[in-house]
Parts: structure tokens; sequence; C-alpha cells
């Protein structure tokens, strides 16, 4: 019995939803609106790929002739911003390539190499292979005194180098679930309060349990409609990857926790449709930009990063992102976890202070 309800409850809402143009607006077109629009500027970049190169031939103070050969012959292809760096320097980087002490000399004694250092489940590997390679021929044919005195050792790293598209999607999703879920329970509570719809629902068998429930399905199937909808729009016009990993429902499902609960607590704090909207821009406006849906968290001052780990949303962008774009089950868990930690709270405190003629 309690079952049907919940899902009348549910069907209700999800009737309602079809018909607000509002609300299809803020689950739907915002997310895919602000994809496009980012996800095109960001889109245009240049061609080059970036490389880091370590020159390690140095002779007196300066680097070798040979070394400064092979970085012009890398430089003339075109095709790469070249980062110089420090020895032992070297950090996490996409792809770099370290030139070795006495380079110059073993050269010349027909025994030297090069060193790239890459992810090579990168899309662009194919490509930089192919181009250092190209230059290693070419030091080749300039040298007189042995068949192939320079040759290439490859070494692999993982890299979680992203493209801004693929950083900013689960973002967007995330933004999607926030949106709707604070501002959908304000919409709807409002409207209900002042239609006196919540007095008559009042009078019937309905608990806050029942009600709050089918809440919860509904956002969740929302979140599953446009996180569905992004991703498709995603990968047709930036044709980028993204991985199905069963933990985003569970995500979704843990912030259809969250977000609904917190616009209850507020639509029952503020009382008036307008008041409540802007409490709801209050809470919002900071997560949109402090929670990693545009930029990572290590770009921010310190202070803006302790403020991000208390937004619900960080947890839930960064679950996304670690399913849907590394594939890092555990710690989409992890984040996942909090998420619905934070759900149980919000919607607990949301029954605690909420009462049907107050909703």
């Amino acid at each position: 019995m309690r079952t049907k309800i919940i899902f009348t409850v549910f069907n209700g809402h999800f009737k309602a939803w079809k018909r607000n143009k509002t609300t299809l607006f803020w689950t739907l077109a915002f997310p895919l609106l602000l994809m496009l629009l980012f996800g095109g500027i960001f889109s245009f970049q240049s061609d080059k790929m970036e490389l880091y190169i370590e020159n390690n031939d140095i002779i007196g103070n300066q680097p070798s002739q040979t070394s400064l050969r092979v970085i012009n012959l890398i430089n003339m292809t075109n095709s790469f911003n070249i980062i110089e760096t420090p020895e032992n320097e070297i950090k996490q980087q996409i792809r770099t390539i370290v030139i070795p002490e006495n380079f110059e000399l073993e050269l010349s004694r027909g025994n030297s190499s090069i060193i790239l250092i890459m992810d090579q489940s990168h899309e662009s590997f194919p490509r930089t292979i192919s181009l250092v390679n190209g230059i290693i021929n070419e030091i080749n044919l300039e040298q007189q005194n042995s068949k192939q005195p320079l040759k290439l050792i490859q070494k692999q790293i993982s890299s979680n180098d992203l493209s801004f598209i693929e950083y900013f999607v689960p973002g967007v999703i995330g933004i999607a679930i926030m949106s709707t879920g604070i501002f959908g329970t304000i919409g709807t509570n409002t409207k209900y309060r002042k239609n006196g719809v919540i007095k008559k629902l009042a009078t019937t068998p309905l608990s806050k349990f029942e009600w709050i429930a089918g809440l919860v399905l509904y956002h969740a199937l929302i979140g599953i409609i446009s996180a569905t909808v992004i991703s498709i729009i995603a990968i047709l016009v930036f044709d980028i990857k993204l991985i199905l990993n069963p933990i985003i429902i569970i995500l979704l499902f843990s912030g259809a926790l969250t977000f609904p609960g917190i616009g209850m607590i507020i639509s029952t704090v503020v009382r008036e449709e307008e008041e409540a909207d802007a409490a709801g821009n209050v809470v919002t406006f900071p997560m949109l930009f402090l929670a990693g849906t545009f930029f990572p968290l290590e770009t921010m001052p310190r202070f803006l990063q302790i403020v991000a780990q208390a937004l619900p949303l960080t947890y839930l962008n960064n679950g996304l992102r670690d399913a849907m774009v590394f594939g890092n089950s555990q710690s989409a868990l992890w984040n996942c976890g909090i998420v619905f930690l934070i759900g149980l709270i919000s919607i607990a405190i949301a029954m605690k202070v909420t009462k049907w003629t107050d909703l």
C-alpha cells in the first residue's frame, strides 16, 4: 500500500515536470546551453601539443650543440609547445622528452638515446611517437660514423590529463541535479502551499515520509534523464569518450536525496516564493563556481579549497568525474558515500523541521 502511494506521488511530480516549461529549462536546456557555450569556446584550442623537455646534456654552463639541434628539430615540426624544465623537476606531465647527460659524447660513439615519457593510452600518442621517430631518423642521417647511433627509449606513465569538455561534462550533470533538486522542490512546495494543495494533502493518509520518498524517486529519474541527454549530446558534438559505470546511478540517487532535502529546508524556513527563490540562489551560487565545475579545485586559493570541501556539489562532481571519465570506481564510491550521507542528514533535518501545514 505504501509503495503504491509513493509511486502515486512520484507520478504526480513527473507529470507536473513534463508540463512545467521553467522546470524543463533548468533540467535540460540550461545545462545543455552551458555545455555547448563553454565547450564551444574552449574547443577552439591550438593544435600544438604540450611537450616538456628536460635537457641534461650540459657542457660547461651551456647545453650541448647536439642537444640544441634536437630541440630545434622538435620545434621545426610546428606540432609542439615546448616547455623546457630543469633537471629533476619533471612532474606527471602527459608527454616529456629527456635528453640524458653525455648525450653529445655518446652520440659521437654511436651509442646514445633520448627518452620519451608519456601516457601511451592517450589519443595523441601515435602522432607524438611518429614525430619523435622522424626527428631521430633525421639525426641518424646526419651521423656518418654509425648506422643508427641514436635510439628512442619509451617509458610509460599514467596521466589524468583531460580536455576542458571532458572535465566539464560531469560538472554540467552535477549542476542539473543541484538546480532541479533545490529550485524544483522550492517551486513545488511554495506553489502547493499557495494553492492550498498541501492543506488538502494533510487531510489524507499521505505521510511526510511517503511525500519525500516520492519526491526523491522523481528527482532520481530526472537526474538519469538529464545525465543521459547531456552525455549523448556531449559525445555527438564534442566526440568525447565517457565510461558507462553503474556507480553513476547511485551518485544520481544520492544527489536526489541531498538537493531536494536542502530545497525542502529552504522552502520551510523562507515561506514566500520570491524570497525562497532568492535564498535558493544564495545557496546554489557559491556551489556553481566553487565546487570544481569549471576548473579543478587545486587552481583555487587555499581558503576557497577549504570552503569547497564543505559543499555537497563538490563531492557529486568529483564522483561523477571519477566514474564517467577516469573509471576510478573506488574514488567514485568514496565521493558517493559522502553525498549520500549529506543527503540523509538533509532529509532528516527537512522531516524534523517541516510540518504538513508548513510545506
